[in-house]
């Protein structure tokens, strides 16, 4: 069954070009290249990770991750993080930060949903940069009250936190036909028997971080894919097949990708059904359901819908975003549909409402 690490998606920032996302795709398989130092600072520490890495000289490149830890007794409400940034090297995108660049100086600065961090608290954000550094060293700066001596050295405080580089979603064989919700600069992992051969997406806007076995070794299958691009894409396998008079099984996971710049997003997908989503003026839903579900209607002005794809009868998952325009309360909802609803005999298939329960304050 899907499994997600995250409750609450937030919002990130991501812009790339298509010449480096055809780049991305050659990075090694391997879980990550290396971690670079520890940058220790006032009231919190950055610790960097690369995620990815390809190419020499000018058509280098890198994806790092790097994770932002409060060390301070009290609670900060502000993050920025600093480092060196060589000649060779420039900013090609960014998520879950504000990041930009003066002469040899790369300067991050928090979101306001990720800004708050309280004693030990920890956050990430993440880069890509054309060309390499051979170290990447950040320190970190926050308005948090400054731990004492003892403090910054008790075990709960490590200034050498492990940077997490696992998949926020990991789908299996069961999930097939499922769709999945991710955010830009989020991972989705797979993971299938033996018998599967590799997966395959339907666009470079995932790209291959690792991958490791399958039909052709003898191995369980695992995949992790990094979303660096917006929209709806499939990830696909088929099973391995010694003889073609064996029919070959296709397994298949809806991923759509939501690209929240601007605004503050909340998702809900089909597993949100009968939930309470608080959203406030400004703010956007997203709602992501399988092909059967037709868009969910609205009516009052509460929410505003923005533009919707898929849904029945189109074969495709439905993916419809709405804005929070007035302070309100409304039920979105949708009943499922498929064609031997609309035949003459009984169709055997119940039709499967799904509903959420909105509340839109100032």
């Amino acid at each position: 069954m899907v499994k997600s690490r995250r409750v609450t998606l937030s919002t990130f920032a991501l812009i790339i070009g298509a010449g480096v996302l055809a780049a991305l795709m050659l990075a090694p398989t391997g879980s990550g290249i290396a971690s670079a130092a520890t940058g220790q600072g006032a009231g919190c520490i950055a610790s960097v990770h690369v995620d990815a890495q390809w190419g020499s000289g000018t058509s280098a490149g890198q994806v790092v991750t790097v994770t932002v830890t409060n060390t301070a007794a009290s609670t900060g409400t502000r993050w920025t993080v600093t480092g060196p940034l060589s000649a060779s090297q420039h900013i090609v995108s960014a998520w879950n930060a504000t990041v930009t660049a003066s002469a040899d100086t790369l300067t991050a600065v928090n979101q306001p949903y990720n800004g708050v961090l309280g004693p030990g608290a920890t956050t990430t954000f993440g880069m890509q940069l054309a060309g390499v550094a051979t170290a990447l060293g950040f320190s970190c700066a926050n308005d948090a009250t400054l731990s004492s001596p003892s403090m910054s050295t008790s075990p709960s405080m490590s200034t050498s936190p492990s940077t997490s580089t696992g998949p926020d979603v990991t789908v299996g064989e069961a999930d097939s036909g499922k769709t999945v919700t991710l955010v830009l600069g989020q991972r989705i992992g797979v993971s299938l028997p033996s018998t599967y051969l590799p997966t395959l997406p339907s666009s470079s806007a995932l790209a291959r971080l690792s991958s490791s076995g399958g039909y052709a070794l003898g191995q369980p299958f695992t995949a992790t894919y990094l979303a660096i691009e917006s929209g709806s894409f499939n990830l696909t396998a088929e099973l391995g097949a010694l003889c073609c008079a064996v029919p070959t099984q296709a397994w298949q996971v809806y991923v759509h990708v939501v690209d929240a710049s601007i605004d503050h997003t909340v998702a809900v997908t089909h597993a949100s059904n009968k939930s309470t989503v608080s959203l406030h003026v400004g703010d956007v839903l997203w709602v992501s359901l399988p092909a059967m579900f037709p868009p969910p209607a609205v009516s009052g002005g509460v929410l505003v819908p923005q533009d919707v794809t898929g849904g029945y009868p189109s074969d495709q998952p439905m993916v419809a975003h709405y804005l929070a325009n007035t302070p309100g309360q409304l039920d979105l909802g949708t009943l499922s549909d498929i064609a031997c609803n609309h035949n003459p005999t009984p169709c055997p298939h119940p039709r499967e409402p799904w509903t959420v329960h909105v509340i839109v304050t100032p």
